[in-house]
């Protein structure tokens, strides 16, 4: 009985070890630096491609800095905010404005909405803040099985933490996952994104949350044939989508954009909705703008998303994704401060469509 419980209790431990090694992998490697975060190097933002989540190393961030920081002012956004500099907003707000980049990949208004309670449960209180909205985050739905978009715990809720890990702990039972997070390979597409925006070392500002290439907008802007290469240019050949029928805002969108209003004027924000080019993607629908306009007020919402000169212009875009380059963002950034500052002053970049 004795024997046959031993070689009972063997087999269920051998028959387990496959689940431990795993484990012990995933606590120990931590491929995902989800439960070991990195903040204060490019690793913790500059191996997304690796299945890094941008949402979750924002929020650490804060969390790793806002004690010395103290920070007030917020860029939201997807991906599309990352090039809206804080220093090239720093001089609409003030110096004293403490910025953090609080972005992730795909955000959704949900995302959004959950930083911003984040913030104020934890005390902070949003001074300033720059809101980026992209036609597509109207549409988008909330991607909680993703490794990439998989919201942080802090802000989803404490009770989705093991929910969170478990998706990152099950990606590695992908044998493929499994391989680029060993041997750090990746796939066709993700090779475009890193040949176009990685060639070298993304510079991080740690404190800020914020990355950026100085040698490809040096390249950019002085010598921009040995950035934006015929072969470069010939791979980013898309066919501009077809327009859009039906509005994004929706009754169900339109309560979370009151809502993200709603947090605004309790913490009495400082704010600029902002909608940027996206090259060959959708441009808003008037019907959407005029929305975002009824919700926020009408000289808080600037819509760039049809801007002449940027749509359909690849030499405006780090990659094919549609990230305009910073020193537009900054050109798109001014214009729309010192379209706030005189209301009646025409956006010379928005074009009414027929």
């Amino acid at each position: 009985m004795k024997g046959t419980l031993k070689k009972f209790i063997l087999r269920t431990l051998l028959a387990a070890l496959p689940v431990f090694i795993m484990v012990a992998f995933y606590i120990v490697r931590d491929p995902f630096h989800v439960v070991h975060p990195v903040v204060n190097n490019s690793d913790g933002r500059d191996s997304v491609i690796a299945g890094n989540n941008a949402g979750f190393v924002s929020v650490e961030t804060y969390l790793a800095h806002n004690n010395e920081r103290h920070y007030d002012s917020f860029i939201f956004g997807s991906s599309m905010s990352q090039n809206f500099k804080a220093r090239d907003w720093q001089k609409h707000i003030g110096s004293n404005a403490s910025i953090l980049h609080f972005d992730a990949s795909s955000e959704t208004l949900e995302g959004m909405i959950n930083k911003m309670n984040f913030l104020n449960e934890h005390g902070t209180t949003i001074k300033n803040a720059l809101i980026v909205i992209e036609e597509k985050m109207l549409r988008r739905h909330p991607v909680e099985n993703d490794i990439l978009y998989a919201q942080h715990p802090a802000t989803a809720g404490m009770d989705k933490w093991f929910n969170f890990h478990c998706i990152f702990f099950n990606a590695l039972r992908n044998t493929t996952m499994l391989k680029k997070t060993i041997l750090n390979t990746i796939d066709k597409e993700k090779e475009q994104q890193k040949s176009e925006l990685n060639d070298e070392v993304a510079d991080r500002i740690d404190i800020i949350n914020e990355n950026f290439y100085s040698i490809i907008d040096s390249l950019i802007e002085h010598d921009p044939g040995k950035f934006f290469t015929p072969e470069r240019l010939a791979a980013r050949q898309h066919a501009r989508l077809p327009a859009q029928i039906v509005p994004a805002i929706t009754q169900e969108v339109e309560a979370q954009l009151l809502t993200i209003k709603k947090i605004l004027d309790k913490n009495g924000t400082c704010f600029l909705i902002l909608v940027p080019p996206c090259n060959y993607k959708q441009t808003l629908m008037e019907p959407d703008l005029w929305a975002l306009k009824s919700v926020f007020g009408h000289d808080k919402v600037h819509d760039f998303s049809s801007a002449i000169g940027y749509v359909n212009n690849e030499l405006l875009y780090y990659d094919l994704m549609g990230h305009l380059i910073s020193a537009k963002c900054k050109v798109l950034l001014d214009s729309a401060y010192k379209e706030l500052e005189s209301p009646s002053l025409p956006n010379p970049y928005y074009q009414i469509t027929s």
